[in-house]
């Protein structure tokens, strides 16, 4: 069975100054570019977690707008069952990086599986609603991000690159994602 695809569009974009969900890369909004990569990795269907993104991203509001990315997740589980989920602000996340992920969660039965760059990336992952027990304790003890609720247990990972999982906060990052998709692009038109 194929996860439901969420984009976390419900940050308060702080450091960017406004909405990143539709903040335009290559002519597309970044909320698109996450949940295109979702949809090619067979998650189905695709919702937009909180925020105001662009269409035809179809919202499921927070239940604690503004609360943090822990209880978007754990409203997310609860409405849709098992989610693969990327944030709207990581727009170079290649579908490969996502079908690996769902892919590993078939094969154990930890209930996460993160993806890991240079470091854990808590947002970029398979989900299932078996976690769920964990959030929410997690979010009794004050933990606004799943990091702080999923201490204690080992969350298997599926390696990937840094640029895999940029992360857009700056205009100077925006500018790092737009060189990352043109040699990617570049790199897929060279001949075999």
């Amino acid at each position: 069975m194929s996860p439901v695809g969420v984009v976390l569009c419900g940050g308060a974009s702080t450091r960017m100054g406004h909405d990143k969900a539709n903040l335009e890369l290559a002519g597309k909004p970044l909320a698109l570019w996450v949940a295109e990569a979702l949809a090619a990795a067979g998650a189905h269907p695709i919702i937009a977690q909180g925020g105001s993104p662009p269409p035809p991203l179809v919202v499921s509001p927070d239940s604690t707008p503004h609360g943090g990315p822990l209880p978007a997740l754990v409203d997310a589980l609860e409405r849709h069952g098992d989610i693969l989920v990327c944030p709207t602000d990581v727009p170079t996340v290649p579908a490969g990086l996502l079908a690996a992920l769902a892919e590993h969660a078939q094969l154990t039965d930890a209930p996460v599986v993160l993806a890991r760059s240079d470091r854990l990336e808590p947002l970029i992952g398979h989900y299932a609603t078996a976690v769920l027990p964990t959030l929410r304790n997690g979010l009794r003890a004050g933990a606004r991000g799943p990091r702080a609720a999923l201490t204690g247990s080992p969350v298997p990972t599926v390696p990937t690159a840094p640029a895999d999982v940029l992360n857009v906060n700056t205009s100077a990052d925006l500018a790092e994602a737009e060189a990352v998709l043109a040699s990617r692009a570049a790199h897929e038109a060279l001949p075999p």
